[in-house]
């Protein structure tokens, strides 16, 4: 029904379109004969109408000006409906030339139908905007019952913010712009005046009672994000920020995109450019297999996987309530793509194999893993059945059932490790470098650091100190993390399966490491409070496992360039020998009736023997 009524308004605005191309042109032969139109020319006007119409159709079709909706008409429109015209007249006299000099126009009857058609169309336009704004636009005088708000961003961004809240919100009042480009300062912007920059926040607050500041700034990075922010909050005044203006499908502008500002908007992670083509070449059409589907990443993983448009999805999780939560938030995407949810441990190898031996999966990516430091150091014998018994019996079976690719997701605490959860996962990791050696199978790995707003991550944490009133726990004060978006690690992920040939150790980039302490204090400004002051921090203690530092890569791995600037390849010179299964298989004879302190034991043993270049400190130091 919407496209039927949006198919009937393209169609009316053409005819009006023409409508005005053939009075203007019948306009412009009246003015150049005065008023009194010879014979001989009202048959060329006659003549001329077939060429008239489909030379200005093609002309407005071409310069877009049906793509375009009057009531958002600007600058820019008008140039292209000058365009339009121009490019339409020419084609008249192009036409009427090559194809029937009887109709031959006069040139000044030509350039006055032009600028006549130039102002008609533009005219109309203008005029309806402003009908159309006036329509919506709420009454001065309740603007008592709105929120007196300043727009920072004095530009295209900023102007097209100010026209939606004019017409449309009963919410917010406009009372300026700011800006912090000094040329733009006491300049007017659609009749509001830009009033000064940042640093004029708490001024402009006590002269106008501005109570929120919306941030209109395409591209604007973490940093100048971060400073907006605590100028507001040193005069407690709300910021929020702006995600996008309208949607064109629609035609309705969309003011809840009008947002509270996130920790995530303030580290400032650039956009990730993908290979679309690539990766739909990998996915589309094929049985992919996610284990551990409930966690963050595995269920982002589904989620994107599922806009490829696999042949089926097949999803395995340990954890009852996360692949239920999975089942109905996949339920609302739309797509012709199977999906098969299944309840069960990677470690129970009847079960994968009767999971794999029905769907026979093309893809697997393997996420399924215990990733919780402290909670691994007290479960050491879960942590090795689950993170180095899982891998190995999903890989097996993997090989087994002849798997196009299989992507194991790995953890920047694989570098180096001191934790529990960071030995299994290394032991993980070269059990794949193991695989890819000899096999049919495609076996690669994703390293990264960690993901915001992960299940167990420390932004769900803080804010939940934060709301409780504090305090908020930081293990010590200059420790730091690499982190990354989820959706965002999930792309890289999904692009690097797409560029592996088989043995690469993938290296998505993080950027620079964050202090926790930082971050810390950036959430409890951006919740309204006062770092140190009304929100107490506390210092906890490094935790058994934890480092001060995360690195990214081992001694003896050197880091390679791919096509992507945001993935990396690492090349490593330890690889493991063909024991190596072998050995694994000693180690699970240590864990019935071992105590935690002696596994730790033996986990790092065998991480310093099977694991570790012979250049690695903590192999020298052995």
């Amino acid at each position: 029904m919407a496209a039927l009524r949006l198919k009937l308004r393209w169609f009316t605005l053409i005819v009006l379109d023409l409508g005005m191309s053939v009075l203007t042109m019948y306009l412009a032969f009246f003015l150049r004969f005065d008023g009194t139109i010879p014979e001989n020319q009202l048959s060329i006007f006659f003549n001329l109408l077939p060429f008239l119409i489909v030379c200005r159709l093609l002309a407005f079709l071409y310069f877009g000006l049906y793509a375009r909706f009057w009531e958002y008409s600007s600058l820019e429109d008008l140039l292209q409906i000058v365009k339009a015209v121009m490019a339409g007249s020419l084609l008249i006299l192009f036409a009427s030339f090559m194809f029937n000099r009887a109709v031959m126009v006069p040139r000044s009857v030509l350039f006055i139908d032009m600028f006549s058609l130039m102002l008609m169309l533009g005219g109309v336009r203008l005029i309806w905007r402003l009908v159309k704004e006036r329509e919506h636009r709420v009454p001065k005088s309740e603007a008592g019952h709105r929120i007196p708000v300043l727009i920072m961003g004095a530009g295209y961004t900023g102007m097209h913010l100010f026209r939606h809240l004019r017409s449309f919100s009963n919410r917010y009042w406009v009372v300026g712009f700011i800006d912090n480009d000094p040329k733009k300062i006491n300049s007017h912007i659609l009749g509001i005046k830009v009033l000064g920059n940042q640093q004029d926040i708490p001024e402009l607050k006590k002269k106008l009672g501005v109570q929120e500041v919306l941030i209109a700034i395409n591209g604007i990075d973490g940093a100048g994000l971060s400073r907006i922010v605590e100028t507001c909050q040193s005069c407690n005044v709300k910021c929020k920020t702006v995600s996008s203006i309208f949607d064109l499908s629609t035609q309705q502008p969309h003011i809840s995109t009008i947002r509270n500002i996130e920790i995530t908007d303030l580290l400032g992670r650039e956009p990730v450019y993908l290979d679309l083509s690539l990766i739909k070449k990998l996915i589309l059409g094929k049985r992919v297999l996610v284990t551990g589907a409930g966690g963050s990443i595995g269920s982002e993983l589904c989620h994107q996987l599922l806009e490829y448009g696999p042949e089926s999805l097949i999803m395995i999780d340990r954890g009852e309530n996360y692949l239920y939560d999975l089942n109905m938030e996949l339920a609302s995407q739309p797509s012709g793509t199977q999906r098969h949810y299944y309840f069960g441990s990677v470690t129970h190898a009847s079960k994968l194999e009767s999971i794999f031996d029905k769907h026979r999966p093309h893809l697997v990516f393997h996420a399924a893993a215990h990733k919780h430091v402290p909670l691994m150091e007290s479960n050491v014998e879960e942590a090795i059945y689950n993170n180095v018994m899982g891998t190995q019996v999903t890989a097996d079976t993997a090989e087994k059932y002849q798997t196009e690719k299989f992507i194991l997701v790995s953890t920047d605490k694989v570098v180096r490790p001191t934790s529990v959860m960071g030995m299994t996962k290394k032991i993980a990791e070269k059990y794949i470098q193991y695989k890819s050696r000899d096999s049919q199978t495609r076996f690669m790995t994703v390293r990264f650091g960690n993901v915001l707003g992960s299940n167990g991550s420390v932004v769900p944490l803080f804010k939940r100190q934060i709301e409780k009133g504090g305090p908020v726990t930081v293990t010590h004060p200059d420790m730091e993390r690499y982190f990354m978006l989820i959706p965002e690690a999930v792309q890289l992920i999904l692009q690097s399966a797409a560029l592996g040939e088989g043995g690469e150790i993938f290296l998505l980039e993080m950027g620079n490491p964050v202090r926790l302490m930082d971050l810390a204090e950036k959430m409890i400004r951006l919740l309204g409070y006062s770092p140190h002051e009304n929100m107490e921090i506390k210092i906890t203690g490094i935790r058994p496992g934890e480092k001060l530092y995360e690195e990214l890569i081992d001694a003896g791995e050197e880091i390679m360039p791919t096509v992507h600037d945001k993935i990396k390849r690492l090349k490593s010179n330890n690889v493991p020998q063909e024991e190596f299964p072998k050995v694994i298989e000693e180690l699970y004879q240590h864990l019935p009736n071992m105590n935690n302190e002696r596994l730790k034991t033996i986990l790092f043993d065998f991480i310093v023997s099977q694991c570790l270049d012979k250049k690695d400190p903590l192999k020298v130091q052995k």
